[in-house]
Parts: structure tokens; C-alpha cells; sequence
């Protein structure tokens, strides 16, 4: 068991008598179960002991946590590593999109992992994304503003060793309304954003280039309204670059991090819809490494040459579209800072908003980063 283990509800780190654990028998009837002197000595689960119980002597499947109350998987505690993921940005910037396509792939890639959800809430959101993007090829709703949605809870098994017992990770995804995570404030809907946002190892920054004026002034207007999940107004660099300050701002009064001083957590910013970008005079030239095909998951680890490429790229495209003040906030407040561009259907959508059969190009860059900062994967 992990002293790394934490509610990834409330995000207090818990061990195993910081759970309260419950029988539940078929007929959906369930009781307490005490830790025994032993299961605490063993560092174990318990058993149900109950007399004329259908489950006695099985151990327990299910349990919440003490401080907030929220169900959790009790196999959570008994992972090598937690992982976390947050992904933030504006409404209709793709985030379920690519999160759907992201762990898709990770599923099905060459990658010697075997990816596992932790709860049934998990199995479920996801065979529906899935089945969405997949197989009725629709472009996903926007998540619903004013819920909290729960949590995904993974588990990601690591076949590269075949030792007898092999190592787990624990991923935890969090995937908030795009509207929600614009403006933080104090009502206990953002106090429930908030706290992912200051305890996760790695934001997913999500970027949606369709916002700039520079590209919606240049785009064909039927691939421009096809790939745009919400109606917009306004232009991204000032939601953008308010959602950055915003988010930089609470994560140093919530962690107490002065002035100055950069903010430890990962940020992985991802250029969204890079699709669309491939339809527009000024985007990335056909040689660009970024159109050319993932290296990381064939090399079994994170590219470090094509990732700077990749992230130099971006920068010197935004730039030249005189969009640089969204990454200035970054990086003046992240310590560490990587960019990646991503397009989670390989195609635009049609004008009714139908998929293409769905080709996702480099959805795996910002996990595999995030592993290889955590040792997981070799950096080559």
C-alpha cells in the first residue's frame, strides 16, 4: 500500500483506517465491516465476519472515504503511483473530445499497459463517450455547467515487466464544464473545481485555436462552424488569458505560493482541433513535425527531440499570428511548461456535425510527457 493515496474526491491523502468499508449482497443490502487487528497489521482488506451473511469470508467491494463521505474503489489504495489529470479550458474547446480519444487510444496503442476502470461510474461515462464518437460519430455535448462531474478512476497495469507482481498506477481524470472553469469564484460548485485544480500533478491546459480572430478571420466559415461545439461571441486571447491569470491566481493563494515564485504543478498546454488548422492559408506548413506522426508510443517512451520541435512550432505559429499573451501567463507562472497539439478526430467534422471515420493524431503526447516526468516511461 502507498503513503501517495489520496480520496480523489477531496484529495486528502488516506490510508487504509481512513476508509469506512461496507458488505453489500445481491440484493443490495449492505453493513459496516471493522478492520480486524490483523487486516490492520497486514495492511489489508477486510472480510465480511457476519453471521448468516451470503458474503461472509468475501472480501469487502466497497467503501467511502471518512472525510467526505464519497464512494471509492477500495483496491485505489494498493497502487504503485497516482497520476492525475485536470483538464481546464473554455467552453467547446474539445477537452471530452480529446479525453475520450486520449484514453481510447491508450487502450488500444502498442503500448505494453493494460488500462482498467477503477468503478462502474467510470466503465459507463466512457463505453457512452465512446460509443458517441465512435460509432454514432457525433461530436460530443459540452459538459454540463453548475456539475461537478465525478472524477474517472483508472487503473493502468504495467505488462512491460513480467515479474510475478507487476507495477500499478492509479489514474485519476477530472474534466470540468468549459464555462465553470473560466471564472472561479466562491460558490461550493467552484470550491469542488478548485480543489482539483490545486491538487493535480498535471493541468491540461486546452487551448482552442478557433477562438483566435486571426484564425476565424482567415478559416473556411463551414469547417470553422462545423468544428464549434458552442455559439462565441467574444475572441480567445481575453478569455484565454483571463482563464490563465484566474487559474494562476487561485492556485497560488490556495497553495501559498508567493509572488514570483513559479507554481511546481505540470502544464501541459494542447493546441486543440489541429484538423481545422491544416485548412487555413497560414497554418502549419505540410513538413512540420507536428502533422507528421506520433514517435512516443512506438519508442516506448517520450521523444524529447520531436516534443521540443513540436513546442516550438506552436509557439512560433501563435506568434506569428500575434497571439503570444496566452503563453507569456503560462509561462510566467509554471515552472514547468510543455505544449503539445492534438486533433482527437483526424478530421473536421461535416457541417451536421458528423464524424469521419476517427483517426486521432498525437493524442498521446501529453500522457506520455506526464509519465516520463514521473519516471515511468525513459525519456529518449
Amino acid at each position: 500500500m502507498n503513503s501517495e493515496a489520496r480520496c480523489p474526491h477531496c484529495l486528502r491523502k488516506i490510508k487504509l483506517s481512513d476508509l469506512k468499508f461496507f458488505c453489500v449482497t445481491d440484493d443490495d443490502r449492505r453493513h459496516a465491516v471493522s478492520l480486524s487487528i490483523m487486516d490492520r497489521f497486514k495492511k489489508r482488506l477486510p472480510v465480511c465476519r457476519r453471521n448468516f451473511c451470503k458474503n461472509k469470508g468475501l472480501t469487502i467491494r466497497e467503501a467511502e472515504c471518512k472525510y467526505c463521505g464519497e464512494q471509492l474503489p477500495p483496491q485505489i489504495l494498493f497502487h504503485d503511483k497516482f497520476l492525475s489529470f485536470c483538464a481546464i479550458g473554455v467552453a467547446g474547446a474539445g477537452k471530452s473530445s480529446y479525453l475520450t480519444t486520449m484514453l481510447h487510444e491508450l487502450k488500444y496503442s502498442s503500448l505494453p499497459w493494460v488500462l482498467q476502470a477503477m468503478n462502474v461510474e467510470t466503465t459507463e461515462q466512457t463505453q457512452s463517450d465512446e460509443r458517441n464518437i465512435y460509432e454514432v460519430r457525433h461530436c460530443p455535448a459540452g459538459t454540463q455547467a453548475g456539475v461537478s462531474p465525478k472524477p474517472q478512476l483508472w487503473t493502468i497495469l504495467d505488462n512491460s515487466n513480467k515479474a510475478e507482481k507487476i507495477p500499478t498506477y492509479a489514474l485519476t481524470i477530472y474534466d470540468g464544464a468549459g464555462e465553470d472553469c473560466e471564472h472561479i469564484g466562491y460558490t461550493a460548485q467552484d470550491a469542488a473545481i478548485a480543489r482539483y485544480i490545486a491538487g493535480t500533478k498535471t493541468l491540461l491546459i486546452m487551448f482552442d485555436p478557433l477562438l483566435l480572430s486571426s484564425v476565424r478571420g482567415e478559416i473556411i466559415p463551414e469547417i470553422l462552424n462545423a468544428s464549434m461545439a458552442t455559439e462565441r461571441q467574444t475572441s480567445a486571447p481575453a478569455n484565454m488569458v483571463s482563464m490563465a491569470n484566474s487559474l494562476a491566481n487561485y492556485i497560488r493563494q490556495s497553495c501559498n505560493i508567493k509572488p514570483g515564485k513559479k507554481i511546481e504543478a505540470r502544464a501541459a498546454v494542447v493546441l486543440t482541433k489541429l484538423d481545422a488548422l491544416r485548412e487555413m492559408p497560414s497554418g502549419f506548413s505540410s513538413s512540420s513535425t507536428i502533422l507528421k506522426e506520433s514517435p512516443h508510443a512506438k519508442a516506448r517512451g517520450f521523444v524529447q527531440s520531436d516534443s521540443e520541435m513540436v513546442d516550438l512550432e506552436i509557439r512560433d505559429w501563435l506568434t506569428g499570428q500575434g497571439e503570444t499573451a496566452f503563453l507569456d501567463v503560462i509561462d510566467a507562472n509554471f515552472k514547468h511548461v510543455r505544449v503539445f497539439g492534438v486533433s482527437s478526430f483526424g478530421k473536421p467534422p461535416d457541417k451536421n456535425k458528423r464524424l469521419a471515420k476517427v483517426r486521432p493524431h498525437r493524442v498521446l503526447d501529453p500522457i506520455m510527457w506526464m509519465l516520463a516526468e514521473e519516471g515511468i516511461i525513459p525519456t529518449v
